[in-house]
């Protein structure tokens, strides 16, 4: 281009724009050049299209005025090569043509033509509609740059659009949002595409949100998670605006959709930072109070308890001066780890649908742990779990290459009555948690001794029974089964009890539930089977006669304690023992882990034993029990029985239990016999048998054999 200026279209700049003359004439190409020269441009001249094609690629010129027609490739061809060419697209394209014909000029026009002009030429006029037609060509591709800059941009931020005609109601989207749901070659999508790919549970939502704001013609704001067709997720953030007409009236809803996974992911990464403890991954403190609050303001509104657990591990500074920080570090995850585990959903009594926080485990700081107990029945049952959370923490830990034995204190505070703020409560937590380091360490405490009383005897009564079965402080009892046709005695059942060396005997409704919940109950349950099973054999031995020994067991995690290995060591393989060993379980026991208890129950049948069902009529699911599990026999709870004479309803229930059980074929039992009246009813009502107080209490192994040589009670 030599020493020609680069052309940018602004006269005021100084900088000159260029111009391109294609035409197979001489004269007119010196006069146009001269018209154009005249009015501010630089000019290339050429005498043909191929030439045209040459000068365009090296000099990028902002005008051509071109010849339409000319040999070999006429004005109409160039045309449309120049537009083909890069940069070709918004390049003002004047055309020159001494045809007068309409069909010539629509076809200049659609060869991708800007304006033309007709032989002979106005020069003067030239120069102007070559400026004008520049300005045009300026505007056009400042246009182009902010579409592209537009569109870049929305690509960045990952942004797509969508609009609802408001009048017809016809929905489309841009190709960008169509990408960023996943319908990459799709084309346009339809309004129920653009809603399927959000996330099952909130698609409903949206799409009523949605429909809403249009019938409402208010604006959204909406942000739900979306599942791409190759299983990735996003989260999007999904904006609309109503547009209206010069009139007022509603025209448009046009939306805007963002992929904010990444700021999502951020705020989440924030959230951990802020709210929770990054070596353990529990609540932080923060968090916890702010929880604190909530449960406060919802126990205000609901009369609800709730518990605080304060927890402090038991010379945990030692271990950090002797071992140091990182084994301290190590020793904290574990001890964490457990925390979590052994909170369990069934810790908290919050009735269904009921407005309260969860249950949340958080580390204070150091080795202070907090638990916040939602709605707690009673203040007893935050004992039962901080004795449990004592249990499970308190281990030697194998923290690489050392063994480091830790226990932990627990302090309790309730709501109300320990307090109504959060900085009361975790107060008196922490008081009372001192309180049981200064007790000795690795035990409980509530704030208040009213509950401290009944905590530390129940922590007693807990630790004595570590002991009692190797003691040998547990005897059983027998109490006479008869049947009510001959009053003979057919079976015994065997019952608990513990002859505690200080407090004497302890009934079974006190101890078992604390050995139910620290996990005792397993070797209680296997004395209780091995002691029975032990005494049958005596008694037959001693020339007695054979009996059916029914024995009570806890169903506490029935199916997880190897009842069939225990049964069978109990029993020997004497096949005659097995016949006259009868178990007896209670309905409570059916409702927990049915597939795992049924598979247990199925099992203890393949032995050949017996299985009562006791208690019946206190559950829930009576007669679906009835159907599912192998139950033997149906033991009619003795509240029943001992109101049968003086309540209708009562009677009503009997009768119904003894016809359903007979005609399943179950052997029927009524407890709590105590008066000739109930006797003779249930003997009348023709339930097999019978035990209560009107026969005999329960007694010790030497004088049930005496019940049992005279045969009939």
């Amino acid at each position: 281009m030599g020493d020609k200026q680069r052309m940018t279209g602004n006269d005021e700049s100084g900088v000159r724009p260029l111009a391109l003359v294609v035409d197979d004439d001489p004269s007119l190409r010196l006069y146009m050049s001269a018209a154009l020269k005249k009015s501010g441009f630089n000019v290339l001249e050429a005498e043909s299209g191929e030439a045209a094609l040459g000068l365009f690629t090296t000099g990028r010129p902002d005008l051509i005025l071109l010849d339409l027609v000319m040999p070999g490739m006429d004005g109409f061809e160039t045309c449309r090569a120049v537009r083909r060419l890069p940069g070709g697209r918004y390049t003002q394209i004047l055309m020159v043509t001494g045809l007068d014909d309409n069909d010539s000029i629509e076809t200049a026009f659609d060869a991708g033509a800007n304006d033309f002009v007709s032989k002979p030429i106005n020069w003067t006029i030239l120069g102007h509609k070559g400026k004008y037609l520049l300005r045009a060509g300026q505007a056009f591709k400042e246009l182009d740059r902010n579409r592209r800059r537009l569109a870049k941009t929305q690509e960045l931020a990952r942004l797509g659009n969508w609009q609802i005609d408001l009048v017809s109601f016809e929905f489309s989207c841009s190709s960008k949002a169509s990408r960023l749901l996943g319908f990459d070659g799709w084309g346009q999508i339809s309004y129920d595409d653009f809603l399927s790919a959000i996330i099952a549970r909130e698609r409903d939502m949206v799409k009523e949100k949605i429909d809403q704001a249009v019938q409402s013609n208010q604006n959204i704001v909406l942000n739900y998670p979306v599942i791409l067709p190759d299983g990735t997720q996003k989260h999007i953030l999904n904006q609309g605006e109503i547009l209206y007409k010069k009139n007022g009236e509603p025209e448009l809803m046009l939306g805007v959709i963002q992929d904010v996974s990444r700021l999502k992911q951020a705020e989440e990464e924030i959230r951990l930072l802020a709210f929770y403890d990054s070596l353990t991954g529990l609540a932080n403190r923060a968090l916890f109070m702010d929880r604190l609050e909530q449960a406060i303001a919802s126990a205000g509104r609901t009369r609800q308890k709730f518990a605080l657990l304060f927890l402090d591990l038991d010379q945990f500074k030692l271990i950090n001066d002797t071992l140091g920080h990182q084994i301290g570090d190590l020793l904290l995850k574990q001890v964490a780890a457990r925390l979590k585990t052994n909170i369990r959903k069934s810790d908290t009594a919050a009735a269904p649908g009921m407005d309260s926080p969860d249950s949340v485990i958080a580390r204070l700081g150091g080795d202070e742990f907090t638990v916040l107990l939602s709605n707690i029945d009673e203040p007893e049952s935050a004992a039962r779990v901080a004795a449990r959370l004592i249990r499970e923490i308190a281990d030697t830990y194998h923290l690489e290459g050392h063994d480091v034995a830790m226990t932990t204190s627990v302090g309790i505070s309730v709501f109300p009555a320990d307090g109504t703020e959060s900085s009361t409560l975790l107060k008196n937590a922490d008081s009372a948690m001192y309180h049981a380091k200064k007790n000795g360490r690795n035990n409980y405490q509530f704030y208040m001794e009213s509950l401290n009383r009944a905590a530390t005897e129940r922590f007693s009564m807990e630790r004595d029974l570590n002991k009692a079965l190797e003691n040998e402080e547990f005897v059983l009892f027998y109490q006479p089964q008869v049947d009510l046709a001959s009053r003979r005695i057919v079976g015994a059942e065997a019952l608990i009890r513990w002859i505690h060396p200080l407090k004497g005997m302890i009934a079974p409704d006190t101890f078992i539930p604390i050995a139910e919940e620290s996990g005792q109950i397993i070797d209680i349950n296997r004395w209780v089977l091995q002691a029975a099973c032990n005494q049958k054999r005596d008694w037959l031995h001693a020339g007695l006669k054979a009996i059916r020994v029914a024995v009570n067991l806890s169903g506490y995690k029935l199916s997880s304690q190897n009842i069939i290995g225990t049964i069978k060591e109990a029993l020997g393989k004497d096949s005659a023992d097995y016949q006259n060993l009868e178990l007896e379980i209670t309905e409570n026991v059916l409702m927990q882990e049915t597939r795992e208890t049924l598979s247990t129950l199925k099992q203890i049948k393949a032995l050949k034993l017996r299985i009562a069902l006791d208690d019946f009529g206190t559950g829930y699911s009576s007669l679906s029990y009835l159907t599912s599990f192998p139950v033997d026999v149906i033991k009619i709870d003795r509240s029943f029985v001992m109101g049968c004479i003086t309540e209708p309803k009562n009677l009503i229930i009997i009768k119904a239990i003894i016809a359903m059980g007979h005609s399943m074929d179950k052997r029927i039992v009524a407890e709590g016999i105590e008066t000739e009246e109930q006797f003779s009813l249930m003997k009348a009502l023709d339930c097999d048998e019978g035990q209560g107080y009107f026969f005999k209490h329960p007694v010790p192994a030497a004088d049930f054999a005496e019940f049992l040589a005279k045969e009939k009670l």
